[in-house]
């Protein structure tokens, strides 16, 4: 599991970078049979997942005359893929309304392998809630009655600031169901996925789930799929903890359930403990622990421990005393992690609030802080998870700020090739005729040079890293708003000349005449000379209004994003 686990992460990491490999080339010869098996149909999943963010549509046919002699590993797993092939199908938003009269289903927020999730409404006490609800076919199993209602009642007890509370369960027809707290905001996986988590905010999120888990724990209860899709940040600034004990009541705690699980072959078990996924009935709440450091590893490097991996301080500059925590969590014994999710706070804070990290030796219990530092490492914990959340929305909000202009810019370049072709047709059509050969050429390198702004106004928008600091950013959007406005010269003004071999390549050469000619070229430098120095003078660094005529050129798109940015540094997040 742990070599195939690392083939597959090194295959997404390659596809994310851009890189793909061809998967005939990690089928490596020193694997089993069976591992080979197990390894193709993962890789095959994952290949057609990036295909499919790519816009590309892969063909099941494609995939079996690739893989001839696996083609029943192939058919296996496109099967996983297939929603024809009996997968879970998110219910309409009708037929729910039929099924809870008593709520206003608003939308589907999420579906996965083990059910969906919509956001509602209770008219009655006005406020919004959210609907998990699990596939139909656990209603026709006798076993998963029993266990639903046992396990749901634990879950239901559950009151935690820190975990997502339940309502209500039971079900309806054969469709059994929870009622939870609705969290506004972003799960950790979008966080990560986005490059937007610091390792500081790691150390103040850390807490709230360890206060979750111990919570939990005391009253018996173990998560059991601990991962950043589990983990909610919501817009307050609050951390929860999702799901609590699903995985148990779904029946899916063993390895042989999860060899034959959709798509969770490489999934979950990424975040699971060794003993988990050596299907042992002896899990207990230290699984939970090791599953915490794996998602404590994530934040702070953006990558899994996977194989010999470096400690934390090699990736990013941190506390070195970090390290200790990590793999403590991390151990594959049980009984050689930390036993408690609260002995994993007090280390954490410890090494938070301490300034002088030469001096001070981290211990395996610190004295508990007092309740007047308790309240203020909350305050400051609400502070940087409620920083982090306005930061993404605000990043957000200049990422959707410049989609308009590289759209616009993308149709900029489409009309450059249309120049470029009408030129072509007109010289190489005419090259016996000198002014149609001269028109067309003119209009053949106007169009390459239409090409080339969009493309270089394109590749500065692609070249904003949003994880970046806020100055960074703010340096990127200068130069592209430089390179925007010089497009604007060479592209825009050139036009007041432009037409006129626009109009000889499209058959229209009586502007050629005397009489139009000599009015039009007149006309055409005049204006495209008093345009240049109106711009000029607009844009001086002495003219006191050039900010203003600046941002009145740039246009819409990139003033969006300049106020966005701006609303960050009055909001003092960098």
């Amino acid at each position: 599991m742990e070599r195939i686990d690392e083939i597959c992460a090194t295959f997404e990491r390659q596809w994310q970078a851009n890189e793909p490999p061809a998967i005939e080339s990690l089928l490596s010869a020193d694997l089993s049979s069976g591992e080979r098996d197990v390894l193709l149909a993962e890789l095959i999943v994952l290949e057609i997942d990036y295909r499919r963010r790519r816009g590309e549509t892969p063909t099941k046919q494609e995939y079996l005359d690739r893989f001839a002699e696996h083609a029943e590993v192939v058919s296996d797993a496109l099967e996983t893929l297939d929603p024809r092939s009996g997968g879970f199908q998110p219910p309409t938003v009708g037929r729910l309304a039929e099924l809870f009269p008593s709520l206003e289903i608003i939308e589907l927020i999420g579906a996965g392998g083990m059910g969906a999730v919509y956001k509602a409404r209770q008219p009655g006490l006005d406020r919004l809630v959210a609907l998990k609800i699990l596939p139909e076919e656990l209603g026709r199993d006798i076993k998963f009655a029993l266990r639903f209602t046992r396990e749901a009642r634990t879950l239901a007890r559950l009151s935690h600031p820190n975990i997502v509370s339940v309502y209500e369960f039971g079900h309806v027809e054969e469709t059994y169901y929870f009622l939870m707290e609705f969290v506004e905001g972003s799960t950790l996986r979008d966080v990560v996925r986005a490059g937007q988590l610091a390792p500081a905010h790691a150390l103040e999120i850390v807490p709230h789930l360890c206060d979750a888990l111990q919570y939990a724990h005391d009253k018996g209860v173990i998560h059991r799929d601990i991962k950043p899709e589990n983990i909610l940040l919501a817009v307050d600034g609050t951390v929860k903890i999702a799901d609590f004990g699903l995985s148990r009541i779904l029946g899916s705690e063993s390895q042989h359930d999860l060899l034959t699980g959709t798509h969770q072959v490489m999934g979950t078990p990424r975040y699971m403990a060794p003993e988990h996924l050596e299907g042992s009935r002896n899990i207990d709440h230290r699984a939970d622990i090791y599953s915490l450091g794996v998602v404590f590893y994530e934040m702070l490097t953006g990558e899994l421990p996977i194989g010999r991996f470096a400690v934390p301080s090699q990736k990013v500059d941190i506390d070195v005393r970090l390290d200790e925590v990590v793999l403590r969590t991390l151990e594959q014994e049980p009984q050689r992690r930390y036993q408690h999710a609260s002995q994993i706070k007090s280390d954490v804070q410890s090494i938070a609030l301490s300034r002088d990290a030469a001096t001070t030796e981290m211990v395996a219990r610190p004295a508990k802080p007092s309740a007047e530092e308790e309240t203020t490492n909350l305050a400051q914990q609400e502070l940087a998870g409620r920083l982090l959340l306005t930061r993404r929305q605000l990043m957000e909000r200049v990422e959707n700020s410049l989609r308009p202009l590289f759209r616009g810019q993308i149709v900029q370049l489409l009309v450059g090739i249309g120049l470029i072709v009408l030129g072509a047709f007109c010289w190489t059509q005419n090259t016996y005729v000198p002014h149609r050969l001269v028109c067309g050429l003119i209009l053949h390198g106007y169009g390459v040079l239409v090409i080339a702004q969009s493309a270089i106004v394109c590749t500065h928008i692609r070249r904003v890293d949003y994880s970046k600091s806020v100055a960074d950013i703010r340096g990127k959007l200068d130069r592209l708003q430089a390179r925007y406005l010089r497009a604007g010269v060479i592209i825009g003004f050139v036009w007041w000349l432009m037409w006129i071999p626009v109009a000889v390549a499209a058959g229209f050469d009586i502007v050629l005449h005397p009489n139009c000619l000599i009015p039009s070229l007149g006309i055409g430098i005049v204006g495209f000379v008093v345009s240049c120095v109106l711009y000029w003078l607009a844009l001086r660094p002495s003219n006191p209004s050039a900010d203003t005529w600046r941002t009145q050129l740039s246009g819409k798109s990139i003033t969006a994003a300049y106020l966005a940015l701006g609303e960050m540094e009055q909001a003092k997040i960098q």
